[in-house]
């Protein structure tokens, strides 16, 4: 067994790794525990495995993992947990927007007994789009799991490692690690970080996915959204009914033909409500479709020794 272990997702980040190699061995060589590090290579196509095997071949306490095809990340963090050794195991991406040499500061929270330590970013320098997102899918998942964080989305993230076996036991397929976290412990802290633009190469986060990574984390815990289609169906009805009235006094009452215009505004109304509500439930559907299949949620293809 190890003290430290550190997990890296990686997908096409060639240009990051020889820094990061670099910063993380001589971070975790100043806390004088042993350590590894272990990087997961999540089907890059742009020479970083091969840059992986360089930084390997240099120093034996880093670890390379090849998944066999593009997981994502969160598939691939979870390879990686299920291969660290140590007593404490920590994430951080391989963009370098996180800074290695606050790892430290995260091991201390951990020394204290927290079980989950997870970093809070200061000075953001992501773009004004992508602070306002976070900022309202903090305050949702805030108000679903009441885990008191300020940061949910930061990378830089440390575990105790009986909270990492649970994690690795979890058989869902829709997993967002703050909301896992919340259903296993509730010791955990938070620790400001440094946050750093990103200098090498593009983001691997664009508008469609920010938007479908907020999808799958309304869907995928929680059945609120299908509430609230209830309630707006309860809501429309009343109003239909107040409008049909409204026809009915206008054409028998007071003997005006224009009433069949409020009759085609309800009809396109109520039908938008009705196929937001069955795109909502094919949703859910589908998501238990992709369940029962019990697909393998990653698939390591072999350790570069």
């Amino acid at each position: 067994m190890l003290k430290i272990s550190v997990v890296v997702p990686v997908f096409n980040e060639r240009d990051t790794l020889a820094e990061l190699g670099t910063r993380l061995l001589r971070t975790l060589e100043e806390t004088g525990d042993s350590f590894e590090i272990i990087l997961v290579d999540d089907g890059s196509s742009d020479g970083s495995l091969e840059e992986m095997k360089r930084l390997r071949a240099q120093d034996s306490r880093i670890r390379v993992l090849q998944l066999a095809r593009n997981f994502g990340q969160v598939p691939a963090l979870y390879a990686g947990f299920s291969a660290a050794r140590g007593d404490y195991i920590l994430m951080i991406d391989a963009d370098l927007q996180n800074y290695p040499e606050d790892i430290p500061k995260l091991l201390e929270k951990l020394e204290e007994g927290y079980d989950v330590v997870s970093g809070w970013r200061q000075a953001r320098k992501d773009s004004l789009f992508r602070r306002w997102a976070s900022r309202l899918l903090n305050r949702w998942i805030a108000r679903i799991t009441r885990l008191p964080l300020h940061d949910y989305g930061c990378s830089l993230k440390g575990f105790r490692r009986e909270i990492v076996e649970h994690m690795n036991t979890l058989t869902h397929r829709c997993r967002y690690l703050p909301v896992d976290v919340a259903c296993l412990s509730g010791n955990v802290a938070e620790v400001e970080v440094r946050h750093s633009p990103r200098e090498k190469g593009p983001s691997k986060y664009n508008l469609f996915k920010l938007i479908r990574v907020a999808i799958d984390l309304l869907t995928g815990i929680t059945s609120a959204p299908l509430q609230f289609i209830g309630v707006v169906g309860w809501l429309f009805a009343l109003i239909g009914f107040g409008m049909g009235l409204r026809v009915f006094i206008i054409r028998f009452i007071l003997g005006d033909n224009l009433g069949l215009e409020s009759v085609v505004a309800l009809f396109f109304v109520l039908s938008g409500v009705q196929m937001i509500a069955t795109g909502l439930m094919c949703e859910y559907i589908g998501r238990i479709f992709i369940e029962v299949q019990q697909k393998p949620y990653f698939v390591i293809r072999k350790e570069l020794e």
